[in-house]
């Protein structure tokens, strides 16, 4: 698996566990919409675990859903999850923060060219402290 979907799955599973702290999520029993966005969500960490092809897509599809229905969520996903995702998702990036990944994607694919262990997280962490007090996560 390469470090960007392993990167990509570390944040969704992150992002699942802390929608599920919070309502609706955080209900015993779920509605139905609810319910099948939480499966859909399961089963979209399942494929990206097996390297599906079709994982990104959609990844896409779940994240613009999770915007759409639950705005007042949203803020407890990391923003760089949009970028690594990306089609559609980029929409909802900045031209700050598409500029900010962008670096990070030169640097990660400098680091990949080199053969050197890619630590996409550090990478990131990294360039955020050089930002002028900004929070892009």
């Amino acid at each position: 698996m390469s470090p960007r979907i392993q990167f990509i799955l570390n944040r969704l599973n992150q992002l699942h566990q802390r929608i599920k702290q919070h309502d609706p999520f955080d209900r015993e029993l779920l509605a139905e919409e609810e319910h099948d966005f939480m499966q859909k969500w399961e089963e979209l960490i399942a494929s990206g675990q097996q390297t599906s092809p079709e994982f990104l897509f959609d990844a896409q599809e779940l994240l613009s859903r999770f915007i759409r229905c639950y705005p007042n969520l949203v803020p407890l996903m990391h923003r760089d999850l949009l970028y690594f995702i990306g089609g559609e998702c980029l929409h909802y990036l900045g031209d700050e923060e598409l500029s900010f990944y962008q670096e990070v994607d030169e640097q990660l694919y400098e680091a990949e060219q080199a053969g050197d262990t890619i630590d996409i997280g550090q990478i990131i962490e990294a360039n955020s402290s050089m930002t002028q007090g900004e929070n892009l996560q």
